[in-house]
């Protein structure tokens, strides 16, 4: 894809934005945020992990993905009620490395992980607690995790390679795997971070962050655009990450700098405001999260370099008045997610146990959510 002019994805928005009270520095009292009630671990003791925790509702059961310490691929599963024990396959072709990736596709519980040796497999479990482990890597070895999304079309994979570039592979029902694409241009990804991808506006997201500190990001509709970078003022550490949010008909991107300041940029369907940054006292580190309810609330988590995350929540143009701190024991980016109705978040202590905490609003109720919008 070539370049050509690049768009001008800053400026007029960003006096938008002031007027709606959406900048960083206008922290406003008045939104009565909830919070996580305690956290609770998953499974028994007789494992060590490492790298983020993912997790995937498929019908009525939802599975948690991990990394063992040890290099071997786990899953337990929730009901609701109680969590099964962590479990692993006799069959996993090499060690894994990074952060799992699964996403749920044709009513069926699929899984990403990297290798060792660089290669990205495709894990399919089966109904007798097996599974069917298959090398999707195609002609390139990657130096990521990698990162899935699907709707009810296609499921999409993505992955940074070793060579630097962000590469693409769509799979359909119909036709099976295509063949993998780079869609980063000339912009390429700093090593060891994954890309991360959103389906919104009726169009697939995908954003990167660039070995300059730059956090790039392309779309495909019925084909990719160009890639063009985030505009704004500093340089970035960590993979982004990014979620609709339908109030606003706005799409949001999160990242951490490079001295880790957590900050937003937000995307009107037209043009990007700029980076802005909180004004916090603590250093975040690694992806942040973030999932929008249905009730119009975005909850934005992020883990700092104290082993502690911390929490923000985002309503009708105003900001908590203040970040929840969520406590110690943080070893790895969280991750929040819908199941059954509820709001959770999930991470990787610095013991080597995965946990989660579900959410509860303000009144003291849990929250109902809903999937990100797709307007």
């Amino acid at each position: 894809m070539n370049h050509g002019t690049e768009p001008d994805y800053t400026g007029a928005m960003a006096g938008a934005l002031v007027a709606l009270g959406l900048f960083a520095s206008t922290l406003v009292t008045g939104l009565a945020a909830g919070s996580y009630d305690d956290s609770a671990k998953i499974g028994d003791d007789a494992n060590t992990f490492a790298y983020s925790s993912y997790a995937v509702a498929v019908d009525d059961t939802l599975y948690q993905y991990a990394t063992g310490a040890n290099g071997d691929a786990y899953y337990a599963t929730y009901d609701g009620t109680a969590w099964a024990d962590w479990q692993s396959w006799d069959n996993q072709p090499a060690k894994v490395t990074y952060d799992p990736a699964p996403v749920a596709y044709g009513g069926k519980n699929w899984a990403f992980y990297t290798t060792e040796d660089g290669k990205i497999y495709q894990v399919l479990p089966d109904a007798y607690g097996g599974a069917t482990w298959d090398d999707v890597s195609g002609d390139y070895t990657y130096d990521s995790a990698p990162y899935a999304t699907a709707d009810a079309e296609r499921l999409n994979l993505y992955a940074t390679g070793k060579d630097g570039n962000v590469y693409h592979r769509a799979y359909t029902a119909a036709d099976g795997w295509g063949t993998w694409e780079a869609v980063n241009d000339d912009y390429v990804a700093k090593a060891g971070t994954e890309p991360y991808a959103v389906s919104w506006d009726g169009q697939e997201n995908v954003f990167w962050t660039g070995e300059d500190g730059t956090v790039y990001w392309n779309r495909y509709g019925d084909a990719w655009t160009e890639a063009v970078a985030l505009g704004g003022d500093g340089t970035y550490e960590y993979a982004p990450y990014a979620v609709g949010y339908a109030p606003e008909k706005a799409l949001y991107a999160y990242s951490t700098s490079t001295d880790g300041t957590p900050a937003y940029n937000v995307f009107d369907g037209t043009a990007w405001a700029g980076w802005q940054q909180y004004d916090v006292s603590w250093a975040a580190k690694g992806q942040p999260s973030a999932y929008t309810t249905d009730d119009g609330v975005q909850h934005v988590a992020y883990t700092a370099a104290d082993g502690h995350a911390y929490y923000t929540a985002y309503e009708d143009g105003k900001w908590s008045a203040e970040w929840q701190d969520l406590g110690e024991n943080y070893a790895s980016d969280t991750y929040q997610f819908e199941y059954q109705d509820e709001l959770y978040l999930t991470y990787t202590g610095e013991d080597g146990s995965v946990y989660y905490r579900e959410y509860a609003a303000a009144d003291g109720s849990s929250e109902e959510v809903t999937p990100t919008p797709k307007y």
